[in-house]
Parts: C-alpha cells; structure tokens; sequence
C-alpha cells in the first residue's frame, strides 16, 4: 500500500494562522529560519490522523499563543489534508474547538471544555468511527515506523529487536548447529536446557572441580607427613610376644594356674544357676500379673453391669411416682363424675315453653351414657397404671437380686487380687546350689589373693608401647590407601575439569556463530545501517541487546546527525518493505545532510534556513 500526501492546510494550529502546502505527492522541502513553523507542519500531519505529535505526545499544546504566551480564545483549529492511497483519494479533516457555556444567572457564557469534530470525504463523523477508519488504514505504530527517520531507533532496544526478528527472522539453535560441524555434541550437552542454564551449571561444577584440586595436593602432603617411621611388623609382634611371655612368668607360680582355673570354673557354674533363677523369678511374675489382670477385668464388667441395673431402677422408681401421682388424679376425677347430677331443665332456652317428656328422657340417658363412658375410662386407665406399677416394682426387686449377686461376685475377685499380691511379695528365693558356689568362690578369691605376687608394672607399660607402635602401624596402612584415593580423586577431578573446559568452549564457539549468523542475517537487509544483537559478557555468556551502528560507530553515541538521518532512511526502507507500507517521510533538519538517502517513499524535507524568515515551499 501506497500512501502520498497531496495536500495540507493548517488554520490556526499551534500558532501557524494559515498554511497550505500542496505537495501534489511527490516529494517537497519547506524551508524556513527556527520558529517558523515547519516542524509544525509535521505535527499536523500526525496530530490529523492520530491526535498526537512528532514526539508521540497526545498533550501538546495546539492552541494559538498571544505575545504574551497567552491562549488566543475564541479560535477554531483546523487541519484539513488531501492524501491518496494506492491512487485513491481520501479527503481528512479535524477542528478543535472552545465550548462555551452559559450557566443559570450568569449574563456572560464561560468556557467549560474543547470539543472536536471529524469529518471523512466531506461528511462529519464521530471520533469512534474516525479511529475505526484510521486503524482499518493502517497501524499508527506502523506508521510512525514509516514515517519519520528518528522513529525506530528512539524506541527502547527490545523493541527495537522485536521488530528485527519479525522482519528479518530468528536464527534457531538447530540452523547455527548444523553450519559448523564441530557443534554437533551441543545437543547432548545441552540436554534439554538452555545455553545459558547449561553454561550456569558447567561453570558451577567446574568451579567446584577446581576448589578439590587446589585442596587436594596439601592434603596429600599432610597424609604423607603423618605416617610414622617404624616399617617393621613383624618384629613389633615378636617383642609384644617376649613381653607376654615374661609377664605371665612374673605373675605366675605352681599353684595360680590351677586355682586360677578352678575359680572360673566355679564362676561359670554360677553364671548359669544365676539365670535359671532369674528365670523362675520371671515366670512366677508373669503368672501373678495375669491373675490379677483377669481379676481385674472381671471387676470392670460388674460394675459396668451394675451402673446399667441402677440406672434403670432409677428411671423406673421414677415411673412409680408418676403413675402413683397420676392415679391420685384420676380417683378424684372419678369421685367428682360421680358425684355429678342429671341437669334439670325443662323449659326450652329458645321459646322459653315447657320441653316435651321424650326430649326430657333422652337428654337424661344421654348424660347417664356419657357419665358410665368416662367412669369406665378412668377405671381402665387406672387398672392400666397399676399393672405397669407392679411390673416396674418387679423389675425393681429383680434387679436388686442381680446387684447382690454381681457384688458378692466383685467381692470373690478383689479377694483373688489380695492373694495374688501376697504370692508376689513370697519370691523364689536362691537354691541351696547357688549358695555354695558364692561360698566356694569367695574361698578361692581370698587364697589367690593370699599368694605372693611378682610386680609387672614396668614389662606392662612396655607392652603397652609396643601395641601404640602396632596401632600406628595400622594407621599407618589405611592413611596409604586414602593417600592412592586422593591420588584417583585427582586424576579423575583433572579430567573431569578438562571435559567441562571443552563444553565450554564449545558453547563459546556456539555463541559467537550465532551472533555472527543472526547480525549478517539481520544486517544484509539493510545498506548502511548494521545492527549488534548480542553483548558477550566477560563471564562467555551473552546478553541480548540491539544497538544500531553506521561504520562501527553506534547511533547516539558520537554519529553525527546526517548519519542518523540516512540511516534512518536505510531502517524506513526495510520497514515498508516488510510491511508493504510507504508512506510520507517527514525528514525534520534535512540541512544537516548533503545527500540523503533515495528511498521510494515520498519525502518531504524540513530545512533550517536563516534566509528564508517565513516558510516557503519548493516542490
């Protein structure tokens, strides 16, 4: 799609009382010293279609300012352009307007607000269906794209690399793997995580390795230095040997050996009558605690049994006394029916003449039925109360014979438990064996003790040396198998260390491939801008970015404004080309370059000029 400017004409519009510029579609320059209006122009253009500026501000100040930098009321401000798209013309204007209002008991009308209008091809319209037609058009972002030469490179980088990557496409880690066959083991490397997550982990292993191999030489060292000087065994066994002999000999004389020997023998017997003692002691207990345990149970359930019994005697002493009170009532009740007389009337309450005999007859059978009715009731009733009172006295009586029972039962148990208790007081005592062998062995004690004895002191810590000299000997072996332990720890470590180092390369290599393969993908649509999208840390990772450079010198960073003109110019041409988009480029400070950019869109320069104090257009 194709759109051109053919004509723009300002009233009243951010202090230009009068404008109209006639482009006709082709590209034009409006030249002009500062503060004449030009840049104005270009906010007309972006305010019409979209309610903002150049700078992308929907705020700014549209209005007409006085000398003094006062707003000039009572102003309607136009912008009224002509375009064509793909050759087809369409007619755009927009007023902003004062509203005034005149309030209740004020003479003078006051401004309240703005208001403004719409019309499209001539005919008004509301703001709802302008921003629909607008947007139908096209996409005020994609616009302001095409549109002017600072756009793209003002937005924040990660925008600025969205864009890039939708119009010139990702590389993906498969396509960088598959130009360079040395990268083929990344996959597996990275298995299923990240290049950067990888790296984070090989870095954090690596680290590790490398903290145990600056530890592990010193240890080693200090292994050595620990084992000890004596190398011979053998003769360290053979003079522990000599010492044992000699101690023996000291301590021994004709008879020790044999009552020695006879006094273990007497102890042994003494261990084993010791046990089966214990024994009986065990099984007796045990015998004792499940009397009583069962005793003891038995209790719980008649007495259980008993609250059961009580309880139910109880509600039925209750049952006594209600029929007992009840019965009370009905006696009186029966005594006052019977008591009761036929009523004696004769005389009709209604006519007030005398009743006739029969009706007399029968209203007084009527009142004897209803009286035997009721005396019978109560007597049924009462025959009822005193049935139920004997089966419940009873039960009563029954349950008493019950309690006794289960009570005397309580009584047979808690005598069970009593003698029970007393057989546990009563232990087996030790048998008649047991008491002999202590005898004998405190005999034997006393004559070995009795007996003269050789000092062995000093052979006794001399054999003590000789076992230190025997520990350290086995210390000695296990501290040369740790010594070949930590040794393999460290060829292994060595190796390991190295794998990590080529995986990391390898990722290096990745990264720079890809940065290569994506910016000359990236930049080979473009003639003078080129585009860094990747910073390599010091660490080897990487960090997304997107500077934009002319001739290695990045935008914003010491290029000058000609370059950033052109280069802009560069972007705007691949933009409408992706976008299938041209539209008017408003080219503000054109003098700053001697020779812009050609590109297909229609351009329209706004040039510094101190010669030219008002506007003036060159077509």
């Amino acid at each position: 799609m194709e759109i051109r400017l053919n004509e723009i004409e300002l009233t009243n519009f951010k202090g230009v009382k009068d404008f109209l510029f006639t482009p006709a579609g082709k590209s034009a320059a409006i030249l002009g010293n500062n503060a004449t209006g030009k840049t104005t122009v270009a906010d007309a253009f972006r305010w019409l279609l979209f309610g903002k500026d150049m700078s992308d501000r929907a705020d700014f100040a549209i209005k007409t300012l006085d000398p003094e930098g006062q707003e000039i009321s009572g102003l309607d401000h136009t912008v009224r352009a002509s375009i064509e798209i793909d050759g087809k013309p369409l007619e755009l204007a927009k007023t902003y307007k004062e509203k005034w209002t005149k309030r209740r008991g004020d003479p003078k009308k006051t401004l309240t607000g703005h208001t403004t209008d719409y019309s499209i091809d001539g005919v008004p319209c509301q703001k709802k269906e302008w921003d629909s037609r607008l947007n139908d058009l096209i996409s005020e972002d994609v616009f302001k794209l095409i549109t002017s030469p600072a756009c793209f490179n003002s937005l924040h980088w990660q925008k600025r690399r969205e864009i890039l990557l939708d119009v010139c496409g990702d590389v993906s880690d498969s396509d960088v793997i598959e130009s360079d066959q040395a990268l083929g083991a990344l996959p597996e490397i990275l298995n299923g995580r990240s290049l950067d997550d990888q790296r984070k982990v090989v870095a954090a292993a690596r680290k590790k390795i490398n903290d145990k191999l600056r530890e592990l030489p010193a240890r080693i060292d200090e292994l050595l230095k620990s084992l000890p000087e004596i190398k011979n065994r053998k003769a360290v066994e053979a003079v522990i040997k000599l010492l044992d002999e000699r101690i023996e000999k000291a301590k021994d004389n004709a008879e020790l050996p044999e009552l020695r020997s006879k006094l273990a023998m007497q102890k042994s017997l003494l261990a084993e009558a010791q046990l089966k003692h214990d024994g009986d002691v065990r099984g007796a207990k045990g015998i004792i605690n499940a009397r009583i345990d069962m005793a003891q149970d038995t209790i719980r359930r008649l007495k259980d049994a008993i609250n059961v019994h009580e309880t139910a005697d109880k509600a039925s002493l209750r049952a006594i006394e209600a029929n007992r009170q009840e019965m009370v009532k009905l006696r009186a009740r029966y005594a006052e029916i019977v008591a009761t007389e036929p009523p004696q009337e004769d005389i009709c309450f209604n006519c007030g003449g005398e009743l006739p005999q029969e009706m007399i007859e029968a209203a007084l059978a009527n009142f004897n039925d209803h009286k035997a009715i009721e005396l019978t009731t109560i007597n049924d009733e009462g025959k009822a109360l005193h049935a139920e009172t004997q089966t419940l006295g009873e039960s009563i009586a029954a349950s008493a014979k019950k309690i006794a029972g289960m009570q005397a039962a309580i009584k047979t148990q808690e005598d069970e438990i009593e003698a029970a208790e007393g057989d546990r007081v009563a232990n087996p005592q030790p048998s008649n064996p047991m008491l002999a062998l202590q005898e004998q062995i405190a005999k034997l004690q006393e004559v070995i003790e009795a007996k003269p004895q050789t000092d062995t002191k000093a052979l006794e810590a001399e054999r003590r040396e000789e076992f230190e000299k025997l520990a350290a000997l086995d210390q000695a072996e296990k501290t040369k198998k740790r010594i070949e332990e930590l040794k393999d720890e460290e060829k292994n470590l060595s190796s390991e260390f190295e794998r990590l180092e080529g995986e990391l390369d390898l990722m290096d290599k990745f990264v720079v491939q890809k940065v290569n393969m994506l910016e000359e993908k990236i930049n080979t649509r473009f003639e003078l801008a080129r585009f860094k999208m990747f910073n390599v840390l010091v660490n080897g990772g990487i960090e997304e970015c997107c500077t934009t450079t002319v001739g290695g010198v990045p935008f914003g960073s010491g290029l000058n404004h000609g370059a950033e003109i052109n280069v802009g110019l560069d972007i705007i041409r691949t933009l409408s080309e992706f976008y299938d988009v041209w539209g008017p480029v408003w080219i503000d400070n054109r003098e700053a370059i001697t020779q812009p950019l050609e590109i297909p869109s229609q351009t329209i320069s706004l040039i510094v000029s101190p010669d030219h104090p008002e506007m003036e257009v060159r077509y």
